[in-house]
């Protein structure tokens, strides 16, 4: 039998073939262009990365500048030679920016600490635009910079209205710092923090302040010893009281005021009262001393500043001087008197836990806390010059929660034309001994 064979002509499966060839390459190259595109993008973002990062860097690096700057550690430019930084330095454009500044003055003024940080370079295309830079031979595309503003949340509006220039005693408590980082490629990122004194809860409402009660004082019986609540600072600020006291131990304060030889060396001559509005924390109850202490004592700790006697005090470099101020704790409760000697005993801020004790010609700068045994006795006559203001107070430091004040005690034995004077700015400088306090940092866009 014979089949019929049919015979396929090959030429028709050579064009299935090479379309299927083209297909398959199609696909191969299609995956090729985009495992290429997909690692370009990975190294663009990459990159990117990279300078967002150097950008929050150098925002970081613009607040640890401002901060130097707060701590005293950077000298101010040539034409601010004499300037002391502070708060009111700090946000005040003439102060803060060095003179020449176009920022300094006029309606757009603006506190950037040019007179503190070497803003050494400007952007072409913008002539408010100054940059501290952090890279040498700094070029916007490759290098890192940083720029900040400073200004106080309290005092807000048009420049020339602020309190901050209209009220030369004025003093922030608080200042907000921002800080732009620049990396390179344009990155840009935006840091801002609240920053505060470390000591801005020590108010004073006298020259001499007494908390709790009963009170003994004893003002002396010379003529010529004088107290006062009137600024010795220039430029003064409103008076204070020259002796303060909790509220009911007034009459006895007025009955040592009254039994001086002369009504003049009281001044004001009338008693002030300690209220939550004119005093520290720690002069309205003896757990917000104790608080405060621990918090104190914790600070001098870490600043090699605690010590158990005045003779340790002194051998470790004294308690200050008017060039250069010192936090000092000396924690004497229950052992002997802090006896601070004669002429020149320090500058700063010095907290007692013991007894203290001063002579006739003591002389102090700044403020003097004794808190726990809250005694304080003045020995032998003389001359000296306590200027800031004292504040004491009678509790046990180690005392259980809820106990209460007992009395403070403030007297002199001897004659003389000593002086305790209400001074506002050896006060500020005694606080700025305790450095500043971050608030809290954060991002911003």
């Amino acid at each position: 039998m014979q089949s019929d064979q049919q015979t396929v002509d090959p030429k028709g499966e050579r064009g299935a073939a090479l379309l299927s060839v083209l297909l398959i390459s199609i696909l191969i190259l299609a995956a090729g262009m985009a495992l290429v595109t997909s690692t370009s993008l990975s190294n663009t973002t990459s990159i990117d990365a990279t300078a967002e990062m150097q950008a929050y860097s150098a925002a970081e690096a613009g607040l640890d500048g401002v901060l130097n700057v707060l701590r005293g550690n950077i000298a101010p430019d040539a034409t601010l030679a004499g300037t002391t930084m502070g708060f009111r330095t700090a946000a005040h454009p003439a102060t803060s920016n060095k003179v020449g500044d176009a920022l300094a003055t006029g309606t757009s003024a603006t506190a950037r600490l040019s007179g503190w940080l070497n803003y050494s370079y400007r952007n072409p295309s913008s002539a408010a635009d100054w940059r501290v830079p952090l890279t040498a031979s700094y070029a916007p595309r490759t290098g890192i910079a940083y720029r900040v503003e400073i200004s106080d949340p309290d005092d807000s509006g048009p420049i020339a209205a602020r309190r901050i220039m209209t009220d030369a005693t004025y003093i922030p408590t608080r200042i907000l710092v921002r800080s732009e980082g620049f990396g390179p490629k344009g990155a840009v990122k935006r840091l801002e923090m609240i920053v505060t004194s470390a000591g801005a809860d020590i108010k004073t409402p006298g020259a001499i302040t007494l908390a709790g009660g009963p009170v003994a004082l004893d003002l002396g019986n010379s003529a010529v010893v004088n107290y006062s609540g009137n600024d010795m600072a220039v430029p003064a600020q409103p008076a204070v009281a020259a002796v303060a006291v909790s509220a009911g131990q007034e009459a006895t304060a007025q009955s040592a005021i009254d039994g001086m030889k002369d009504g003049d060396q009281v001044q004001p001559s009338t008693p002030g009262t300690i209220s939550a509005d004119n005093g520290a924390s720690f002069l309205q109850s003896a757990d917000n001393a104790r608080a405060f202490l621990n918090t104190m004592k914790a600070s001098a700790t870490g600043a090699g500043r605690l010590f158990s006697t005045h003779a340790e005090a002194v051998a470790a470099g004294g308690l200050g001087t008017t060039t250069n101020p010192k936090f000092t704790f000396i924690d004497n409760y229950g052992g002997s008197a802090a006896d601070i000697g004669n002429g020149h005993a320090g500058s700063g801020l010095l907290i007692v836990t013991g007894d203290l004790e001063t002579h006739g010609n003591t002389d102090f700068e700044g403020i003097i806390l004794v808190l726990g045994r809250g005694t304080v006795t003045r020995k032998g006559g003389g001359n000296g010059v306590i200027r800031g203001t004292i504040m004491i107070a009678n509790f046990n430091p180690n005392g259980a929660a809820g106990t209460g004040f007992g009395g403070p005690s403030f007297s002199i034995n001897g004659g003389g034309n000593s002086t305790v004077g209400y001074d506002s700015a050896w006060i500020r400088r005694a606080l700025d001994t305790l450095g500043v306090s971050i608030m809290g940092v954060r991002e911003y866009h």
